[in-house]
């Protein structure tokens, strides 16, 4: 709408329109750039600073008509975006009229959003109501008031917006003229989703305190760097961490001025390999766990975090990638992330129950041939065999002679020998010195007549070694996944037959459902499920439940694990 109002405003007066727009922008900011050929793309808030200090350099030329439009926090990585620029802007700017145009619809939803000094103050601030409370999903446009004019030139007139208007015989109208916003409101407005917004604030106040905002943006920041120094904690065994943040240098959680509740990250294995960022969501989708996974409508930040070319996009979208489709590693890296975000309903518990599925399910994992380490020879060996699962082991260690060696005993009890992995393996010809020493005696170098040198390590034979382990683990992790398949779909097939077919995908291949399917299969399930307990609870119960259904619906709105019931 203000971008249409601009364009109606500047070709009243015969100006050029120019547009600039911040790297982080959501989507739907950058798309506005298409109604204009004069456009910039700010790659940094540095190169903003320099700009609004160079009094517009770069910008609008004298007799043109520009906006600036930016977030007040990013959807992919929640930092948080200078709310001083707006000032500065209409401060500095002398010989172009720039306006601007704040994104506040992640902003709001954790953070109180001052606008009472009309000086330092936004020229347009959109923001949703949904991310807020859940519900009702109705959005908002403020107007700074000395602003307006530009939006009163819009030539396109719908229902409810004009006092008198002749259609045969003449094309005459007369706008509504009264206040700005009758101008704006084509058509019915949704009364229902009005009232409702009543009720969702005095809920909310209800909740949180008079000062609700304050409190859930001290809330969630603070649950925002548990979460963070949560999954930053997370090692693999050989040091490796297990999830790859993506994060801005002075983004600081726990500072709510600069950071918000929302983390995007991709897991990555012990050897460094990322694991697909929807396997994620879907997993963490089977623990009711709800997360965000793709490119997040921000390609600004997917191309600066994942550090993506524009030819590399170009090629990536040549060879099938697609944002509503995609293709999840390409040319070695990620096409997307896994985003976790915390609201208002959200609880140390969930923050825990996040980290727990993140450590169960990713830590330790093994698919791929971990990196070598040395030997004190010097040779390059293979870590410890990998173990089939439910399977106990014992490390077979090199014959290396030391003071405190003790040759191993191959009868002893719940040993494995190497031959129980491969039936060739680089042990088969390395065997233990023939003398041993009671157990009593520390064993010396004189024990031994000759210390044999260790076996050479053939990668070879490292592959065949490992080869029937991953097999097994491939099995049996194949056996794990269809059986807990066949639960869940012998509770919710019923339920499932009610899904429109249309959320397949049959790009997919199999006819499987989609993650998008797959949650709107869960949320219905749980709509019945709220309905049924409402039956059958008493009436003193209801309240609580009440509260309940609510703290799901935000949930869902904002990524949100929910709470365990």
């Amino acid at each position: 709408m203000v971008i249409d109002c601009f364009k109606d405003h500047a070709a009243a007066s015969n100006t050029p329109v120019w547009y600039g727009y911040h790297r982080d922008a959501h989507t739907s900011l950058v798309g506005i750039r298409e109604s204009t050929k004069m456009h910039r793309c700010f790659t940094s808030d540095e190169e903003v600073d320099i700009w609004i200090n160079s009094g517009g350099l770069g910008g609008p030329r004298a007799r043109q008509l520009g906006l600036f439009a930016y977030p007040g926090q990013s959807n992919m990585t929640g930092r948080r975006l200078p709310l001083n620029w707006p000032g500065r802007i209409r401060r500095s700017f002398h010989k172009a009229a720039t306006y601007t145009l704040l994104d506040a619809a992640a902003l709001a939803s954790t953070a109180p959003l001052d606008l009472s000094d009309p000086a330092t103050a936004p020229d347009f601030v959109a923001l949703s109501f949904y991310k807020i409370f859940g519900f009702p999903n109705i959005g908002a446009l403020i107007v700074r008031k000395d602003s307006q004019h530009v939006l009163q030139n819009r030539r396109y007139f719908g229902g409810g917006t004009v006092d008198m208007i002749i259609s045969i015989n003449d094309t005459w109208h007369a706008k509504k003229d009264s206040s700005i916003h009758e101008r704006l409101e084509d058509g019915t407005l949704p009364f229902h989703s009005i009232f409702a917004l009543d009720h969702a604030m005095n809920v909310h106040e209800r909740l949180y305190g008079p000062n609700p905002m304050k409190f859930i943006s001290m809330h969630t920041s603070q649950l925002g760097k548990q979460l963070y120094d949560g999954l930053s904690g997370l090692k693999h065994a050989n040091g490796m961490p297990v999830c790859r943040i993506y994060k801005d240098d002075n983004a600081i959680y726990g500072d709510p001025t600069v950071q918000g509740s929302t983390i995007a990250f991709n897991v990555q294995l012990a050897d460094g390999s990322m694991v697909g960022f929807e396997e994620v969501e879907e997993a963490a989708d089977e623990r009711n766990i709800y997360i965000r996974s793709g490119s997040l409508c921000n390609p600004g930040g997917m191309a600066t975090y994942l550090e993506w070319s524009p030819a590399e996009m170009k090629a990536a979208y040549a060879a099938g990638h697609r944002c509503s489709n995609p293709t999840q590693i390409m040319l070695g890296k990620a096409t997307g992330v896994v985003r976790a975000s915390l609201g208002a309903m959200s609880t140390a518990a969930d923050v825990q129950n996040f980290l727990k599925f993140i450590q169960e399910v990713y830590v330790g994992k093994v698919h791929k041939l971990l990196p070598a380490h040395t030997t004190p020879y010097g040779q390059t060996a293979p870590l410890s065999p990998p173990a089939s699962p439910g399977i106990k082991t014992q490390v077979l260690p090199l014959n290396i002679p030391h003071a405190l060696h003790v040759p191993p005993n191959p009868q002893r009890s719940g040993s494995l020998t190497a031959s129980a992995y491969s039936d060739h393996s680089p042990w088969d010809n390395h065997q233990p010195p023939a003398t041993a020493l009671p157990k009593s005696q520390p064993a010396t170098l004189s024990d031994y007549e000759k210390p044999p040198a260790p076996p050479p390590f053939n990668p070879a034979d490292y592959v065949k070694l490992r080869k029937p382990w991953e097999e097994e683990f491939r099995r049996q992790r194949e056996q794990n996944h269809h059986q807990q398949q066949q639960l869940a779909m012998s509770t919710e097939i019923k339920v499932r037959e009610l899904e429109d077919q249309s959320l397949y995908s049959s790009s997919r291949g199999n006819n499987q459902p989609s993650v998008k399917a797959r949650k709107f299969g869960r949320s219905v399930v749980n709509l019945l499920r709220t309905k049924s307990h409402f039956v059958d609870q008493q009436p003193h119960h209801h309240h609580h439940h009440h509260q309940h259904h609510y703290q799901q619906g935000q949930g869902q709105g904002q990524g949100v694990p929910p709470p365990p019931s």
